[in-house]
């Protein structure tokens, strides 16, 4: 297996932990290919949205990614954001010399809980959710993932607490299928390793 570097830049705490679980989970099941995850820079909704604290963060994690790799920047899309994903990612790109480093922009719709949504079936496993769990027809439609999260479970949601668990156990392959924003993140990553893409983003 080949190896690269990721450093990613997220919103949540919970995503912190949580990013370090997938995104290798995704690398080798997509490219074949070893990930390091470095620690990521935790930027908040307010200053995400400031092009100015995005591009100091991107700076920083930029230093981190010696070698292959790049760095990964997730944020939610939601309802103060009135344009589509595709064209809010390509207005946060930062400008062309900013970095040395190549840099992808990863919107999860609505939210990152989401793409556990549309693997609910495969949750069933995880104790803290229901055995009847399933997913809604079109994961990405509702804006309260984190409610219809709930809905499916056994106990209260906590972010730091089951957004790793859940990573861990989601079935990749049925996030892909239902999920355009998941197929991004997948490209996104298949990018950062260098890997052949194909067009799963659409």
């Amino acid at each position: 297996m080949s190896f690269a570097i990721i450093a990613p830049i997220v919103e949540g705490h919970g995503e912190m932990p949580a990013v370090r679980v997938l995104l290798p989970r995704i690398a080798a099941e997509y490219s074949g290919t070893a990930v390091q995850v470095e620690q990521p820079f935790r930027l908040d909704s307010a200053k995400m949205r400031k092009s100015e604290e995005l591009a100091k963060a991107i700076r920083v994690q930029s230093a981190r990614v010696r070698g292959h790799g790049g760095v990964l920047v997730l944020r939610d899309g939601d309802d103060k954001d009135k344009k589509c994903p595709v064209e809010l990612a390509k207005e946060m790109a930062p400008a062309p010399g900013v970095v040395n480093v190549a840099v992808e922009i990863v919107i999860a719709r609505h939210e990152y809980e989401a793409w556990f949504l549309a693997a609910a079936e495969s949750l069933r496993t995880h104790s803290a959710v229901r055995d009847d769990a399933e997913a809604p027809e079109d994961p990405e439609v509702r804006r309260d993932a984190k409610g219809a999260l709930r809905a499916i479970m056994n106990e209260p949601y906590r972010e730091t607490l089951h957004q790793a668990r859940f990573s861990a156990a989601m079935d990749l392959r049925l996030a892909e299928r239902r999920s355009r924003s998941f197929r991004r993140l997948i490209h996104a990553v298949q990018i950062l390793v260098g890997a052949p893409t194909g067009r799963r983003e659409r």
